[in-house]
């Protein structure tokens, strides 16, 4: 009985490290061009609001998820810009050295002046994974900040579990 209930802790420990093996973190740095795809339609008689589209193409600096290294991305956005606060939600669709493709979902808010974004952060999660990712899970937030080329660069954390074999 004492080697039976010692062999099921024995195994328990097994399976717990295991899985707090497979988890990881992830910490990427991204410099995303000034948009190459921008409409924007202005909010009747509201001075400053306005709604738009607009994509992004962004090349990665530093990072990796589930060893693999990221390369570059692409983002499409909705934005509501009231003055200078600016909020909204898109995808990213991220390239990696590999070849392995991660589809993300993400909301922002953040802040514009005279008309050109300044700084804002984002809450981001994974949608459809590739590779490694295919079926895992993974989560962060961003920050940004505008360069004075007018590109933006964003700074990201996150943890993600890539799916079980």
């Amino acid at each position: 009985m004492k080697m039976k209930k010692m062999c099921q802790v024995l195994c328990l420990v097994c399976l717990m490290s295991s899985v707090a093996l497979a988890q990881g973190k992830t910490n990427v740095q991204w410099k995303c061009d000034k948009p190459s795809v921008q409409h924007s339609i202005p909010v009747g008689d509201k001075p400053g609001d306005a709604y738009a589209i607009e994509q992004i193409n962004c090349t990665a600096t530093k990072g990796d998820i589930a060893g693999n290294k990221m390369k570059s991305g692409i983002g499409t956005e909705f934005l509501y810009v009231k003055g200078d606060d600016v909020t909204g939600h898109g995808e990213f669709v991220e390239s990696m050295e590999n070849g392995d493709k991660n589809v993300y979902k993400y909301e922002f808010s953040g802040t514009a002046k005279n008309g050109a974004f300044e700084s804002g952060t984002n809450k981001w999660s994974l949608i459809e994974g590739g590779g490694k990712m295919k079926g895992g899970k993974a989560n962060g937030t961003c920050k940004a900040k505008a360069n004075p080329d007018q590109s933006t660069s964003f700074d990201c954390m996150g943890t993600y579990t890539p799916a079980t074999t």
